[in-house]
This record gives structure tokens, C-alpha cells and sequence, in this order.
């Protein structure tokens, strides 16, 4: 049941402006104040944080003063990167102090989902100003707010880059929010790409069958916890897991022309329907994996009515080229629902990992304790099917002594525990929507999306050890950790330790090799090449592999 009282608290952020003002707080967020044009200058100048910066350096950022190409000022703000930047700025959004919180919030809300509450239209900030009827248009409709064009040079038009569309089953009446790319067309009319296997999209086929249009509100600046919900691919409602998150219920409200109920505390929200009936030339648009995404026929929305806050703020994802704010929301994300779907399959799970350079979607690794015997192929398989979506190319089963995150550590163990012809299998069934490797750009749309009528492939690979391997060729831990003691006396610059950055043992270490190392320690390795004479066979040992001692060789 829905809550419908109104004196409860409102969590850790009531709305997007809180946020901002915390990130401030924190020496979080850039302030521009000078005139930026949305078209030319807000996405470049956020982007190159993206590829100038390290990541512990990056930030939110907020435009005061917006203009456009036509010369227009707008009434209103611009906030960019404001919720993955970094994880530091993706665990604030949580009301975390720091990154080491995310995975357990995401448990968290996945576990103990918080139900919405219904309030008043009166009290809902997102209904201060609203433009109904033929206003839309005589207003300039949605093409009245400083929409950016997120990559200039080769998107085809502006892009609500940020944009919470909520729909609702036609079928169980339970809603959903999901982030789709939407292009400004026309003053009531928006360009919307919904991939196949998302819930806007099952819900839009649902209506399709029954002939009917799909009501929907695009969403603008929501309380930061809906928009990280909204990118994420839960199994729960997208209300419910925002307010785990937030500590409180989100507070909705009902729309002015669609039978949906909507954060009342967002900045902006755009009504309308979907048209089932026809579909409309959509793109290019730059797209997550660092390509530009084709332009093809797409969904059509049209705008019945849009309401909004004074002055209201207007957020934009970062996205396209990897490492960007998507990717880092993506990996997050993932990584936390992932974990929580795959710790009751795999006992020996300690983590999962999404790479960013493939988008947080077409990589990943998952990280194991010790696995028993086909436990790592019973991981590998549950990983691969985890969502009925173009995800998860490339899936990689390692031991916990591997640093996933750091791409040597892992190309380490793929060098070193994995033999091709055993440890590897590849499946097809994929489809391959928005990768560019699966079809030529302008093959058509079946086949760039279900190659070959079979689909596009992911590789399952094995990177755990097969056996007791020997010790880590590294100097010991107690060792390291003394030379570090001496590096830091020196005044030599910051370390950051890499795994493995000491040696230790991986399950196979006789007695002798244990002896000889700490005789060498000691600095009497004399003594073992005195033993080593002992231990002599002829040369034939390359070609047999048989020990035979000089002296027994009589031939």
C-alpha cells in the first residue's frame, strides 16, 4: 500500500537542490557563473575532466548563466557530472561519506525497498509552474529549457541526456523509471531510443498489442536517488529502491494529463504518450561505448503538458566516450544489483566488476574465494545470463588475489591461468543494439541487432587457477613493507601499491624451496649450490624427462 501521510522526513535529500548544495559543501562541485553557450561550451568543458583529469580530481558541475547558439538566455540552470563524476561523488549522492558504503546501500535497497507516498498536488514543487494545452506550444514547449547538445559536431540535435522516463505496465498498472535517450524535435514532439529487453520498452510493446498509445512523463532533476535508480536494472521498483536509498519515501504525485504518478520533487516533468502506431527517423547521437549510435527509426512521444519549478535546474548525464559520469553511474550500479543477484548462486563470490572502457556494460569480472571444482563455470554462466540485455561480452572468472580493477593485475591472470582450448567457451544469442562490431552501420536493422538471425556472442572465461600453483615471484610482505618504510625516509614520491606488490603462497611450496629461500635471506645461498651438487643428472634429461645420475649411467 501506498503511504499517503505527509509529515514524514524526507531522507537525506528532499530534491536535487540540496544535493548541489552538499556537493558544494564538499568541495565537490564547480561553479560557472560566466555566460556558456548549452550548444558549443557546457559539454566540452565538462568532458575534459573526463580525459585531462584523474579520477579522484573530478567534480560536479553547475552553470548560473546559460545561453545558446540563437543568442538566448535562459531562465534557469545547467548541472552536469553531479552524481558520477567519481565515486566520491557517486557515493555523496548516496549520502555516503565515502565509496566503501556503495555496494552495501545498493544491498540495502535492493533488501529493504522504502514504498512511495502520494501528497498533494499544492505541495508538490514540480507543479509551480505549468503550461498546459496549446500553451505547449505558444510557450516553445521543451525547446524553452537550456537542453545541451551533449556531443557538438556530431549529434544531430539537442538531447535530454539525463532524462527519468516514467511509464507503467499496461497490463499490472506497476511503474517503472528507466533513463532513454531522448532528442528534441519539436516543440511537443521528443525522438526516444528504447532498446529492446528495457521495461519502457516492454511496456510500450504491451500497448503496441493493444492498440493503444503509452502514457508517459519524461522526468527532469529528480532527488538524486531516483536517477540512480533509473539508470540501474533492478527487480524492483525504481520508487521503492530510491527511497531505500534516500532513508525516506519518495514523495510522488499525480500528473496533469496521464493517469502516472511522479516525483513531486523534480525540477521538470514533461507529459505525453507514445505513439504505437508509427515511428519516426531518430540520431546519430554519441552514444556509451564511444561510438556515435546510428540514426534509425525510433519511438515518437508527444507532449501533452509540461509543469516545472521556478527558475528550475536542468541535469545532463556525461556520457559517450568512456570513462564518463554514465560509465562510473553504470559500473556502481551494476556492480551492486550484480552482487546481490549472484551471492545466493556462487558461495564463494567476494566481488563483481564492470569495466568502464566497455561502457559498464560489455565487460566484466567476477571475483572468487577459493572455488571448488566447476564453481567457477556455474559463476561464469549465472553472471552471463543475469539480465535479459546487449551486456556482458566479455565475462571473466578470477581468484580473490587479483586486483580486478586494475587492468594488469587482470591481464596477469589471463596471461598466466588460463589455457585458451579449456578455459574458454563461447555462446551466441546476444543481441548486439548500439555495438558497433556487430553489423556494418548501415546493414539493416535485424541484422545490426540479431546478427545472422543467431545473435552476437559473449566469451565465459576461466582466470582462476586450475591447481596449486607455486609462490608469487615478489619479494616477501615483511620485506616490502621494510623497503616502504625506506622509500618514505627518502622522501621519494607517494606510492600506490599494485596487487601483487609481495609475494605469497598460491598452494604449492615444498620444503626445500621454503629452506633455500630463507638460506638466501640469510645471505648462505652458498650452501645450497654446495647441495645442488648432489642433485645431477645427464643431459638426457631434455629429451626423456628422466633423472639419471652420472654415475649410474652405464651404456
Amino acid at each position: 500500500m501506498m503511504t499517503t501521510t505527509t509529515d514524514l522526513p524526507t531522507g537525506t535529500y528532499s530534491d536535487v537542490r540540496e544535493y548541489l548544495d552538499e556537493l558544494g559543501r564538499r568541495d565537490l562541485l564547480v561553479r560557472v557563473d560566466r555566460k556558456t553557450n548549452k550548444d558549443t561550451e557546457i559539454m566540452p568543458l565538462v568532458r575534459w575532466q573526463f580525459r585531462g583529469l584523474e579520477q579522484r580530481q573530478r567534480k560536479g558541475w553547475l552553470f548560473t548563466d546559460v545561453t545558446d547558439s540563437r543568442g538566448r538566455d535562459f531562465d534557469g540552470s545547467v548541472a552536469v557530472s553531479i552524481l558520477g563524476a567519481s565515486p566520491t561523488v557517486y557515493a555523496a549522492a548516496m549520502g555516503l561519506d565515502s565509496p566503501d558504503g556503495i555496494a552495501g546501500k545498493w544491498a540495502q535497497a535492493q533488501n529493504s525497498p522504502i514504498e512511495p507516498r502520494e501528497i498533494d498536488a499544492d505541495d508538490a514543487p514540480v507543479k509551480e509552474v505549468k503550461i498546459l494545452g496549446d500553451e505547449v506550444v505558444s510557450s516553445g514547449g521543451i525547446d524553452a529549457f537550456p537542453v545541451t547538445i551533449t556531443n557538438p559536431g556530431s549529434d544531430a540535435s539537442a538531447y535530454f541526456s539525463a532524462p527519468i522516463w516514467i511509464t507503467k505496465d499496461p497490463e499490472t498498472g506497476v511503474h517503472n523509471a528507466g533513463t532513454y535517450r531522448a532528442m528534441v524535435k519539436a516543440a511537443d514532439r521528443i525522438g526516444v531510443s528504447i532498446i529492446s529487453g528495457q521495461d519502457g520498452r516492454v511496456h510500450w510493446e504491451k500497448a503496441q498489442a493493444m492498440g493503444v498509445p503509452l502514457e508517459a512523463v519524461l522526468i527532469l532533476s529528480p532527488p538524486p536517488a531516483l536517477s540512480l535508480c533509473s539508470v540501474n536494472k533492478l527487480d524492483i521498483s525504481e520508487y521503492n529502491a530510491a527511497g531505500a536509498i534516500n532513508g525516506a519515501a519518495l514523495e510522488l504525485v499525480k500528473a496533469e494529463t496521464v493517469d502516472l504518478l511522479i516525483p513531486a520533487n523534480a525540477e521538470i516533468a514533461i507529459e505525453g504518450k507514445f505513439r504505437t502506431d508509427v515511428l519516426e527517423r531518430e540520431g546519430p547521437f554519441g552514444e556509451f561505448g564511444g561510438y556515435v549510435g546510428a540514426q534509425d527509426y525510433q519511438l515518437i512521444f508527444e507532449v501533452s503538458a509540461i509543469t516545472h519549478r521556478e527558475s528550475p535546474v536542468l541535469q545532463a548525464f556525461i556520457s559517450e566516450m568512456p570513462p564518463s559520469e554514465s560509465s562510473c553511474m553504470r559500473k556502481l550500479g551494476f556492480e551492486g544489483f550484480h552482487f546481490a543477484e549472484l551471492a545466493p548462486k556462487v558461495p564463494s563470490l567476494k566481488k563483481v566488476t564492470y569495466f568502464e572502457m566497455g561502457g559498464s556494460a560489455q565487460s566484466m569480472a567476477i571475483t572468487l574465494h577459493e572455488p571448488g571444482p566447476g564453481e567457477a563455470w556455474e559463476a561464469l554462466r549465472a553472471a552471463a545470463s543475469a539480465r535479459n540485455m546487449p551486456m556482458n561480452k566479455w565475462v571473466i572468472a578470477i581468484d580473490d588475489d587479483i586486483d580486478a580493477e586494475d587492468l594488469d593485475s587482470l591481464m596477469w591472470a589471463l596471461s598466466w591461468r588460463v589455457q585458451p582450448h579449456r578455459d574458454m567457451q563461447i555462446q551466441r544469442g546476444r543481441m548486439t543494439d548500439l555495438d558497433p562490431s556487430g553489423a556494418p552501420v548501415d546493414d539493416p536493422f535485424d541484422e545490426r541487432t540479431y546478427p545472422d538471425g543467431l545473435g552476437g556472442s559473449q566469451i565465459l572465461i576461466d582466470a582462476t587457477r586450475a591447481w596449486a600453483y607455486p609462490p608469487v615471484s615478489l619479494p616477501s610482505q615483511a620485506l616490502m613493507e621494510n623497503a616502504q618504510k625506506i622509500w618514505e625516509e627518502l622522501k621519494l614520491p607517494e606510492l600506490t601499491p599494485h596487487m601483487p606488490w609481495h609475494g605469497y603462497q598460491l598452494g604449492y611450496l615444498p620444503d626445500s624451496w621454503s629452506d633455500a629461500a630463507e638460506a638466501a635471506v640469510r645471505g648462505e645461498y652458498l650452501k645450497t649450490g654446495e647441495e645442488f651438487l648432489t642433485h645431477r643428472t645427464k643431459s638426457s634429461y631434455f629429451e626423456t624427462g628422466v633423472v639419471v645420475a652420472p654415475d649410474e649411467d652405464k651404456s
